[in-house]
């Protein structure tokens, strides 16, 4: 056999001392595999599925309270993951941090594109990377309910969520606008010229040098020395030691919020007899003070705008550096047409990966995993990441987001995981 390089010219290689049965075999052992990236590859990736069910690109298909524990326990830092999943891409689940490549997310789309389940999906994906003690979750539905549906209202059954908020009522809306505030105003003054991270690395420190100490100085705490170099102790009677940042029944003292909003172009542009408008104002101004100084109070803002013309001047479609485009729905949808979620999403540094949205509120009977599955496979496409195989539903069960908020549940007792507290507003 001949083996020619460099395009037909070049070192020609012999192979002899083999038989032509061992040849076929070690061609066909190499015939699946592909490079990473290249110009003459020509099955760089599979084809996006019709559908796609959250859970199973979350490598949750049974979600049970000590997988979610595993995931909270494999968290970068203290400050836990804010990784949000968006669904199915052509290799693999395509997500997107938001402590890294954020800090904030755009989700554009007309009506019917799936907005409200991405949404959904992501909330649902954040919770089950972080401890509900460490990451609170607040719901805004920017319609008011006007469109029907249950918006985001099916989410807080997440013990994450710590804040729902539908803008049909100008005294809660302006409730809100008002506590979200003043969280920001008092992120601010307790972070002082830190940032989220490094006030928490800070902080960790500073506990575990606490707990170093021998027990003769348990009473005593450590004051920062004027001009010399001695450090002394003040006593700190009547004082309870501050608790490590990863003990059990201690919470995060300063958690991660991520501000999910659906229609964000109707806070913007209310429609003309919104029972929101007169206070819709506030909130707008409220979610893009979190759109500005968000990324160093640790807040992050997950909006979605069917009207990208509406919200083209607001600070968050300037500021955004992940933005998430799904494409309109077909006008006479037939059987081999996706479902809706499908869409693409922009990175900062300038790649769009296409993807289906996975799926969190509808309902999969248990056996469907179960079923043998025969598929033709084609030998040019050996190599390619198994297809995957639709499922019906049945509606004859708990949505999987009910099956996923009962194990993040009994998850978070287990570790007591406190969740966060409510915001509450200034007082004057």
């Amino acid at each position: 056999a001949a083996v020619g390089r460099g395009g037909g010219e070049g070192t020609v290689a012999v192979v002899d001392a083999v038989s032509p049965a061992w040849a076929e075999r070690f061609g066909r052992a190499l015939a699946p595999l592909r490079t990473t990236a290249g110009p003459h590859d020509r099955s760089p990736a599979a084809a996006l599925p019709q559908s796609a069910r959250l859970l199973d690109e979350l490598g949750l298909a049974r979600a049970t309270p000590a997988s979610l524990m595993a995931r909270w326990a494999s968290a970068a830092d203290s400050t836990g993951d804010c990784t949000a999943v968006l669904g199915a891409g052509p290799r693999g689940p395509v997500s997107v941090d938001l402590t890294v490549e954020g800090p904030h997310l755009l989700i554009e789309g007309p009506a019917g594109s799936g907005r409200t389940e991405l949404l959904r999906s992501v909330a649902a994906s954040l919770a089950a990377a972080g401890r509900p003690d460490r990451l609170g979750l607040l719901l805004v539905d920017g319609a008011g309910g006007q469109r029907g549906g249950e918006g985001l209202g099916v989410c807080t059954e997440l013990p994450h969520v710590t804040e729902h908020l539908i803008a049909s009522d100008p005294l809660r809306m302006r409730e809100f606008a008002q506590a979200l505030g003043a969280e920001l105003k008092r992120r601010a003054e307790l972070l002082g010229p830190l940032d989220f991270a490094e006030w928490h690395t800070g902080r960790e420190v500073s506990d575990r040098m606490i707990g170093q100490r021998p027990p003769s100085d348990q009473r005593g705490d450590i004051e920062t020395p004027g001009s010399g170099s001695t450090m002394r102790l003040r006593t700190t009677s009547g004082r309870t030691a501050p608790a490590q940042p990863g003990a059990a029944g201690s919470p995060t003292p300063l958690p991660r919020l991520v501000v999910l909003v659906d229609d964000f172009d109707a806070l913007v542009a209310p429609a003309l007899g919104s029972p929101g408008r007169p206070a819709a104002g506030s909130v707008v101004r409220a979610l893009e003070a979190v759109a500005r100084d968000g990324e160093r109070l640790g807040v992050h803002l997950v909006a979605a705008s069917a009207s990208p013309d509406r919200t083209s001047d607001t600070d968050l479609a300037q500021r955004t550096r992940l933005r998430a485009v799904l494409d309109a729905p077909p006008t006479a949808p037939g059987p081999d047409d996706p479902a809706p979620g499908r869409g693409r999403l922009g990175y900062p540094d300038g790649r769009v990966v296409p993807f289906q949205g996975g799926r969190v509120t509808g309902r999969i009977p248990r056996t469907a995993t179960l079923r043998p599955t025969v598929l033709p496979l084609e030998w040019e496409r050996m190599g390619d990441p198994p297809t995957r195989r639709p499922v019906r539903e049945l509606g004859n069960g708990p949505t999987d987001l009910a099956l996923l908020a009962s194990a993040l549940e009994r998850a978070a007792r287990s570790v007591d995981a406190v969740p966060v507290a409510p915001l509450t507003p200034a007082h004057p």
